[in-house]
């Protein structure tokens, strides 16, 4: 037989009934799978209907409930006075703080790294010095966020006026002459900035429920002689090694610097408490990426109103927009000045941080940021 005829079937041989069950069963099958694709689109229809409308009102409330406040950061008349610090040893510094000073064109950015300025205060509304001072950098380019400290006690030329440790900047005018000063002295470019209450993470770490961090006995000791002074009642009951603090403990963790109560000296300085603020603030955005919706509502309607921000509304959206994204790059941390560039002096200004070799110092800030 030839394999075209054994091959071919012709249909007009089978029975009418045949071909009715077949249309049948094939319209019963159909109508399946209509109903259960309008339920899985109906149910899906749902939840984005429900998580978008959430993310549009975190995004609102937190656009909303900042508040908004442009600065001047255009100083560009150089400040004349001469330097002068007296180092422990005896020896005296003296220079032309004109010559130390970087402006406009010459300050170093990146179209791919966002570098916001955060200042915290103990005190919403009070303007007074910036013991807490972190650049945020969002390195879009390497895929990952950089924490980098200043030392409110570095000696520096504050465009304008005069020579004084870094946090008196914003003492004399705010945020905007803070941030021309770290510009000025270090010759990177910031961005934007926002001036957050740092009793606001409290509240943050609360909502967690905590956040897990690695604490020594000194530093439990620190926490718990804090409590005890101010009145506090939330006692640390752990030692040495990974912990779960709570809201007040997780402050004092990031306040101390040191300091003698009831006759006990616990042992350390500003580096070590710039290094916990960003130890702080690292372990609270890696909890906030696994924070529930309700959580995520309730850290907004807690931080939004005690922020203090020259971000545009339209930013806000952006970086809200992208959060995912931002909380999964790897976190990395330095503080400035940088080894090797700095010693301890005594001046007019009390005990200061002289930096010795800015170039260095520039240098080794550029290479990380960028």
């Amino acid at each position: 037989m030839d394999r075209k005829d054994h091959d071919f079937v012709d249909i007009s041989t089978r029975s009418a009934g045949a071909t009715k069950s077949r249309k049948e069963n094939t319209k019963k099958k159909t109508d399946k799978k209509t109903l259960t694709f309008r339920i899985v689109s109906g149910v899906l229809a749902f939840i984005f209907a429900v998580t978008g409308f959430a993310c549009f009102w975190v995004y609102k409330n937190i656009i909303n409930s900042s508040n908004y406040e442009s600065v001047k950061t255009n100083y560009t008349d150089k400040n004349k006075t001469d330097i002068k610090v007296t180092t422990p040893e005896g020896e005296v510094y003296t220079g032309p703080a004109d010559t130390e000073i970087v402006y406009g064109e010459d300050l170093l950015s990146d179209e791919y790294v966002l570098n916001i300025m955060l200042f915290g205060a103990d005190r919403y509304g009070d303007q007074g010095l910036s013991d807490t001072m972190i650049l945020l950098s969002i390195d879009n380019r390497n895929q990952k966020i950089k924490m980098t400290s200043f030392l409110r006690d570095t000696y520096v030329s504050i465009p304008t006026y005069y020579q004084h440790k870094l946090n008196l900047a914003y003492a004399l005018e705010g945020a905007g002459l803070a941030i021309s000063t770290i510009e000025a002295n270090y010759g990177i470019k910031i961005d934007r900035y926002a001036t957050v209450n740092f009793s606001t993470f409290k509240d943050i770490v609360d909502i967690l429920g905590g956040v897990e961090l690695y604490v020594t006995d000194n530093e439990i000791g620190y926490i718990n002689a804090q409590i005890a002074y101010n009145g506090q009642s939330d006692y640390l009951y752990a030692s040495e090694g990974m912990v779960t603090l709570s809201g007040q403990q997780a402050l004092w963790y990031a306040r101390n610097r040191g300091g003698t109560f009831n006759g006990i000296t616990y042992g350390g300085d500003d580096w070590d408490r710039t290094d916990r603020q960003r130890n702080f603030l690292e372990a609270v955005i890696t909890n906030v990426k696994d924070a529930s919706l309700s959580e995520l509502i309730q850290i907004v309607n807690s931080v939004g109103p005690n922020i203090t921000t020259n971000l545009k509304k339209t930013e806000v959206q952006a970086l809200l927009t992208k959060a995912l994204t931002y909380l999964n790059y790897d976190i990395e941390q330095c503080s400035m000045p940088s080894d090797g560039t700095w010693s301890y002096g005594w001046n007019d200004a009390g005990s200061v941080i002289l930096v010795n070799d800015w170039d260095a110092a520039r240098r080794d800030l550029a290479e990380f940021i960028y």
